[in-house]
C-alpha cells in the first residue's frame, strides 16, 4: 500500500515543491533500523555539523550595501535553522532517526588551508559526523579532509569536476560543476558569439571589430579552479575559437583595487572585446569601476558565475560597464517574493508560521532527501545510492533542472543543477527593495525559459525587451508546485 504522504500522480512525496524526493514507504515504528550503520548515525540520531564561517567584516560590509538587509544576528539564525531542521525530520523518511545538528565553529579564515584542515578532522574525529553542512570557499583543504575521513560534505561551489569525481561520494553540492557551467558557456560563445561583431561594447571602435574573448576568473591558492579554466579553453578551441586571454585571481578585498588595475590594463593591451567573467560576486565592483578609470569599454559577458548574476550586486557593478553586460544565468527567473514564500517554502507550510529566514534551506532539502531514498542502512554509499535514484526535475522556468547520477552529462554526477537562463542588464529597469525604488534588473530572454546542455539555440536576443520577464508576480501555470492540505509529519 502506498504511503499516505504519496502522490501516485507525480510519485513524490506531498510536499509543495517540485523538488519533493520520491515516495518511500513510510518505516514502522519500533522496527529495527540496523542502529550504527556508519560514523555519526546511530539508532535514533544522525549527527549533522553544520560550519559556521569567521566573520568577514569587508565581506559582510559589502553584501549589506548590495542587499540592503543587515544580515541576522547568530542566535536568531540558529534558531531558524533548528525549525528547519525539524520540519524536515518530521516530513521525510529517516527510519526512525532524527538529524542532530553541532555548530562547528570555523578556526581561521576562508582561505586558511591549515584551519580548514584541522576543523574537518575535527568534525570527523571528535563531532564524529556523518555530514558536514557547509565549509570555506577559498580552499580544498576542508573538503579533501573530509573525504579522505569518509564524511559526506554538502559545500563547495562550482569545482571542476574532476574534483567531485575524485571526492566521490562524500562531497555534493548545488549548483553546477565549473565544467558543467563552462560547456553551456562554450555553447553560447561558439555558436551566438564568435566570429561575429562586438556590437554591445560600450567603446564605438569594438562595435565593428570581430570579437576577441578573455577570461576573468575566480582562483584559490590551491589552483581549485584551474583544470575548469584549462577545460573551458579546450572546449572553445574544439569549436575553432580561441581565448586571447585567461586570467585568475584570488580574492583579497583589501587588494582588489590593485589587483584590479592589472587586469584591467592586461584586457585592454590584448584587445580583449567582451569578457568572459567567472568570478565571485564582489570583484566586479573593482573590476568595472577600473574599467572606466582606465577607459575600456567592452562587452561584458555575464558567465552565471556566483552572484554576479543577481540585481543585488549588479547595481554594485559600475553603471558604465554594466549596462554591456549580457549572457547566461544558473538562477532562475525572478518571482516576487510573497508568491515565493506562499508557494514554494514547504517549511513554513508544515510550521504553520513565518521564519525570518531559513538557513540553507536547499542544502538541507538535498541532505534529508539523501537520507529518505537511502533506507534504513545509512552510509555515504547508500545516500549516494538515494540521490542517484532522485526523480529528476525538468521542463520548468522557475524551478531548477536537477538530477544526479548517470545519463544527462557525461561522468557521475554529484551536483543538482543542470541548466541555464539567458539574460541581460537594463539600467533603466526598476523595483521596489524595502519600499526604496532601485534602478537596475536583469531581463530574462523568452520569458526565463531554461536550457539543458546542447539546447541553448544559435539566435542572439539580449538588449531587446520584448518576451523578456523581470519580475513574474504570479507563478507560470506549468511551474505551479502540487498543492495540499497541511498534513502531520511521518513522525
Amino acid at each position: 500500500m502506498a504511503a499516505a504522504d504519496c502522490d501516485p500522480a507525480t510519485g513524490r512525496i506531498k510536499l509543495p515543491t517540485v523538488a519533493a524526493p520520491n515516495c518511500v514507504p513510510v518505516w514502522p515504528k519500533g522496527k529495527d533500523n540496523g542502529g550504527a550503520t556508519n560514523q555519526g548515525v546511530h539508532r535514533d540520531k544522525i549527527v549533522v555539523a553544520q560550519y559556521v564561517a569567521q566573520v568577514n567584516q569587508a565581506a559582510r560590509d559589502i553584501n549589506e550595501q548590495a542587499t540592503g538587509r543587515v544580515t541576522n544576528a547568530e542566535a536568531e539564525t540558529d534558531a531558524n535553522r533548528l525549525e528547519v531542521v525539524r520540519a524536515h525530520n518530521e516530513l521525510f523518511e529517516t527510519y526512525g532517526r532524527k538529524v542532530e545538528v553541532v555548530k562547528l565553529q570555523a578556526s581561521g579564515s576562508n582561505t586558511d588551508d591549515a584551519a580548514a584542515r584541522a576543523d574537518a578532522i575535527k568534525a570527523a574525529t571528535e563531532i564524529k559526523a556523518f555530514a558536514v553542512m557547509g565549509g570555506p570557499t577559498g580552499t580544498n583543504a576542508f573538503a579533501d579532509e573530509l573525504a579522505a575521513n569518509k564524511v559526506i560534505c554538502l559545500c563547495t561551489s562550482s569545482q571542476p569536476i574532476e574534483s567531485y569525481l575524485r571526492w566521490a561520494p562524500y562531497v555534493w553540492s548545488g549548483l553546477m560543476s565549473s565544467t558543467q557551467g563552462y560547456l553551456h558557456r562554450t555553447q553560447y560563445v561558439s555558436t551566438k558569439l564568435a566570429g561575429k561583431p562586438a556590437q554591445y561594447a560600450g567603446d564605438p571602435a569594438f562595435k565593428t571589430k570581430t570579437r576577441t574573448f578573455g577570461l576573468v576568473y575566480y582562483e584559490t591558492a590551491d589552483n581549485a579552479y584551474k583544470s575548469g579554466a584549462e577545460f573551458f579553453q579546450k572546449e572553445l578551441a574544439a569549436k575553432n575559437v580561441q581565448l586571447a586571454d585567461s586570467i585568475p585571481y584570488l580574492l583579497d578585498l583589501a587588494k582588489a583595487p590593485e589587483d584590479a588595475k592589472g587586469i584591467i590594463a592586461r584586457l585592454k593591451d590584448k584587445g580583449v572585446t567582451t569578457v568572459a567573467l567567472a568570478s565571485d560576486a564582489q570583484f566586479p565592483i573593482f573590476l568595472t569601476k577600473e574599467a572606466t578609470n582606465q577607459n575600456y569599454f567592452p562587452e561584458w559577458f555575464v558567465t552565471g558565475s556566483t552572484g554576479t548574476d543577481t540585481a543585488t550586486y549588479g547595481r554594485q557593478y559600475d553603471a558604465q560597464q554594466w549596462k554591456n553586460a549580457f549572457g547566461i544565468s544558473y538562477l532562475l527567473a525572478r518571482v516576487a517574493p510573497e508568491v515565493e514564500q506562499a508557494e514554494v517554502n514547504y517549511v513554513n507550510w508544515h510550521l504553520g508560521e513565518e521564519l525570518s529566514s531559513y538557513p540553507s534551506i536547499t542544502d538541507w532539502l538535498r541532505l534529508f532527501t539523501g537520507i529518505h531514498l537511502a533506507g534504513p542502512k545509512l552510509t555515504p554509499e547508500t545516500f549516494r545510492d538515494g540521490l542517484f535514484s532522485f526523480k529528476p526535475v525538468r521542463g520548468h522556468i522557475t524551478q531548477f533542472g536537477s538530477s544526479y547520477g548517470k545519463g544527462l552529462w557525461p561522468w557521475d554526477d554529484y551536483l543538482a543543477a543542470d541548466d541555464v537562463a539567458e539574460l541581460w542588464w537594463d539600467p533603466a529597469a526598476e523595483e521596489l527593495v524595502g519600499g526604496v525604488p532601485r534602478k537596475g534588473m536583469y531581463r530574462y530572454v523568452n520569458m526565463g525559459k531554461r536550457y539543458l546542455p546542447g539546447e541553448l539555440p544559435a539566435e542572439l536576443k539580449v538588449f531587446d525587451p520584448a518576451g523578456t520577464s523581470l519580475l513574474y508576480t504570479a507563478r507560470p501555470e506549468g511551474d505551479k508546485p502540487p498543492q495540499y492540505p497541511r498534513r502531520p509529519g511521518r513522525t
